[in-house]
């Protein structure tokens, strides 16, 4: 659903918003003030605000009048998000900043979009999912289709001593046999470094990331079993693999049943992505909007 969200925060804010200065509710500018003095030359809070407006201020506008119309549409359907709900949204927007940042491809957010933002998705998300008429068996196939979001197979720790030679591979196995379970971890990691001719495996992985001849072996092992050589030949050169289980994850399987109402959120996000764009345009076309702002225009300034 992560990315569904970003998409739909870019459509919504647009690429061409940037991070425009946020004043606090209430505050007045002496646009004849400062905003900044440079070797004793002043630039004015006027100027700022000129450029701003010039660079942002159509682009602002227009978004402020998409929440207003989406707000609008919910209060007639009888749509309400609370703050709680904002806040939340708002927050998980926040966490992802830097991404989002780089989604628009200028400038900086700023906390005040963010929360206008939240609030957009979370009333078309509602709207969408009032025009949303789904059955059962299609939120069956989307669970299908989605299998691997929902369910996390059984996960296998692992470090790998790699070498060329059964022999070599060998003697390295019945030295970590006989090292003390304090110590494994320092003896396997010298051996690593003093013995493997490549990098071998490191962290978590599912079966069926790892190398064929490993998976069956892998499947039968325990956590701290270290595991007689294995010869992998299907990732080029032939290799003997020494390989310590660290841990075993295991499976999370999540029946339909159980996580429906999920599933059911998730479809009505992906949904939102395709229905979004045509229900704001249809909003802009059926509203009475009259600009009574004149912003300058940035051309050639």
């Amino acid at each position: 659903m992560r990315v569904t969200v970003l998409w739909l925060f870019g459509f919504l804010v647009g690429v061409s918003v940037a991070g425009v200065v946020a004043m606090q509710a209430g505050d007045v500018w002496n646009l004849s003030e400062p905003a900044a003095v440079v070797n004793g030359a002043t630039v004015t809070k006027g100027e700022l605000l000129r450029r701003l407006l010039a660079d942002f201020g159509e682009d602002t506008l227009k978004q402020l009048i998409t929440l207003k119309l989406l707000e609008q549409e919910a209060q007639k359907e009888g749509i309400a998000v609370s703050d709680e709900e904002i806040q939340k949204r708002f927050e998980e927007l926040k966490a992802q900043r830097n991404e989002l940042e780089k989604r628009i491809g200028r400038g900086r957010l700023s906390d005040l979009t963010l929360r206008d933002e939240a609030k957009k998705l979370l009333l078309l998300e509602r709207l969408v999912q009032k025009r949303t008429q789904v059955s059962d068996e299609e939120l069956r196939r989307f669970y299908a289709r989605h299998f691997i979001r929902y369910n996390r197979p059984e996960e296998v720790t692992i470090r790998e001593i790699v070498v060329f030679s059964f022999p070599e591979a060998q003697e390295i196995f019945q030295q970590l046999q006989r090292t003390p379970l304090a110590k494994l971890a320092e003896t396997f990691e010298r051996l690593s470094r003093e013995r493997s001719v490549v990098a071998g495996f490191a962290g978590a992985f599912v079966y069926d990331e790892l190398p064929e001849e490993m998976r069956e072996p892998l499947k039968r092992a325990k956590p701290n079993e270290i595991l007689p050589p294995l010869l992998v030949r299907s990732t080029g050169q032939p290799t003997y693999r020494i390989v310590w289980v660290q841990k075993k994850t295991p499976a999370q399987v999540n029946p339909f049943e159980k996580i429906r109402d999920i599933v059911r959120q998730d479809y009505v996000t992906e949904r939102a992505v395709v229905l979004a764009p045509e229900l704001v345009e249809r909003l802009w076309k059926k509203a009475d909007i009259k600009y009574t702002a004149l912003l300058p225009d940035g051309a050639g300034q």
